[in-house]
């Protein structure tokens, strides 16, 4: 990596939407602050040429779409790439090396440790998963096992198995916990699984603070500007002489609460801000 005063990094974003653009600001922000010599350029995937990289140190992929293009090109400067599952950065990386992650999903553990502090009464945490999230999944089933909980998967192969998995999933309630498939989860299938769950009387965790907004009782996620963060404090290492380029799930994550959905439900939810504190310190136990 060349010294920090001569370098130069490239943000390459999915898509121009806002999400992307509130990472691209907080990361260039925070550099910038820190190391006020680095040149941040910020382009879409669809202006991306192998030769905007050519001068690069290192370049910040941001979404999947920018990562499935970063990884195709022959070569390229050293890759650093967030908002991303981890399925789908270690089914894109290949065999490519000199390619870190910042992930968009929490750790299993995370998880599972919040329905146990948000939803004590429930045993049961039902999820779907797809051919491309099974790993994942069953990070998730051994976590709850680890906790005392008990995990179900339902695999779908086609939007038409969603429903009828909802139905032998939750025979007597629990609670289900969404993953970013969205092959599963999108636009399209996501109202019906609220509302399928919510007539069933099963909260539903998300992944993003859109989910909240459209009928899950809880989120956990990790806001852009958190993501931005972690993947900031990785590029000063590299820019400062390090050679790690780290795969790592966020460090710092918010939560979300429908607070009608839940009363809807018949649930006391502590607040947001409790549910993270608790979080917080169980995580820091030994």
């Amino acid at each position: 990596m060349s010294a920090a005063h001569a370098a130069s990094v490239v943000v390459v974003l999915s898509e121009s939407g806002h999400v992307h653009q509130e990472f691209a600001q907080a990361f260039s922000n925070q550099v910038s602050r820190s190391q006020p010599g680095v040149q941040i350029s910020v382009i879409e995937v669809a202006q991306l040429a192998a030769n905007a990289l050519s001068e690069a140190s290192l370049v910040v992929g941001v979404g999947s779409r920018a990562a499935a293009a970063l990884l195709a090109l022959e070569s390229a400067p050293p890759l650093l790439l967030s908002m991303l599952p981890r399925e789908s950065f270690e089914r894109l990386r290949g065999q490519r090396t000199r390619v870190g992650a910042v992930f968009i999903d929490q750790p299993p553990a995370r998880y599972i440790s919040l329905i146990r502090l948000a939803l004590p009464e429930l045993e049961r945490v039902g999820m779907l998963s797809s051919r491309d999230s099974q790993d994942g999944v069953a990070r998730l089933m051994q976590a709850a096992r680890e906790q005392h909980l008990r995990g179900h998967n339902e695999l779908i192969a086609d939007e038409s198995d969603i429903m009828p998995a909802l139905q032998k999933l939750f025979p007597d309630g629990g609670v289900l916990l969404a993953t970013p498939d969205s092959s599963i989860f999108n636009a399209h299938t996501l109202p019906g699984i609220l509302l399928g769950a919510f007539r069933r009387k099963v909260p539903v965790i998300g992944f993003s603070a859109a989910y909240v907004s459209a009928g899950a009782v809880l989120s956990l996620y990790s806001s852009p500007e958190q993501l931005a963060s972690q993947c900031a404090d990785i590029t000063r290492n590299l820019l400062n002489g390090s050679t790690a380029l780290p795969a790592q799930y966020p460090r710092q994550f918010s939560i979300g609460i429908n607070d009608r959905v839940a009363r809807s439900l018949g649930l006391n939810l502590d607040s947001s801000t409790a549910l993270r504190e608790r979080l917080e310190k169980l995580e820091r136990q030994p």
